[in-house]
């Protein structure tokens, strides 16, 4: 799936970039995604909103800026006495996107995306402190945030409700979830949405 999505975004692009001649505008609109790293569990949502600007009838311009609505999260001890917790969620996710688009119904429109995309994650928990012999003395807080960026790709269908209002589902393949050099899972995201072009 990961060497076919690129190949049908260059067709797309390379075959009808001659022939768009459609008016320009500017749209906006919301989305929400369920996003799947490849590890047990650690599958988070995301709602955001887009903003684009469609150069003609067949590229736009898009930018997409999410927030976690949901993540993983797990915990050490026993659900009556946890001693530790440990949960990691979307702070921000922000992307630029290219989408070649390619009518195939009167209303439905295929595309494909590639662009850029930016990933923080916030990371909270709850540590321990122990005495010499192991024992737990205490308990501390601590969160940071990882980042992770690159180059990402998808496919999506468009449905045009009126003049003004298209929905839209799409699938993408995100950079992959490294937060270290020795480590490397893949990350894939399912969106849904709305978008009002004026």
């Amino acid at each position: 799936m990961k060497k076919l999505l690129p190949l049908a975004f260059t067709i797309l692009t390379s075959t009808y970039a001659s022939t768009a001649n459609a008016e320009n505008s500017w749209y906006l609109g919301a989305l929400y995604n369920a996003q799947e790293i490849s590890i047990h569990g650690r599958d988070f949502n995301a709602a955001g909103v887009i903003a684009g600007y469609q150069y003609n009838k067949y590229f736009a311009l898009e930018t997409r800026l999410s927030t976690g609505t949901s993540g993983y999260s797990s915990f050490y001890g026993t659900p009556e006495e946890p001693w530790g917790s440990y949960s990691e969620d979307i702070d921000t996710q922000a992307s630029i996107l290219i989408k070649a688009s390619y009518p195939i119904f009167n209303s439905f429109k295929l595309y494909g995306l590639a662009g850029y995309t930016n990933t923080k994650i916030e990371i909270n928990g709850l540590g321990q402190h122990n005495d010499s012999e192991g024992n737990i003395t205490g308990n501390y807080p601590y969160k940071h945030t990882e980042s992770e960026s690159g180059f990402s790709y998808g496919l999506g269908l468009d449905y045009q409700i009126n003049a003004h209002f298209n929905v839209f589902i799409d699938y993408q393949v995100l950079p992959d979830f490294e937060p270290n050099s020795s480590f490397s899972k893949d990350w894939e995201s399912t969106s849904i949405g709305v978008s009002y072009s004026f």
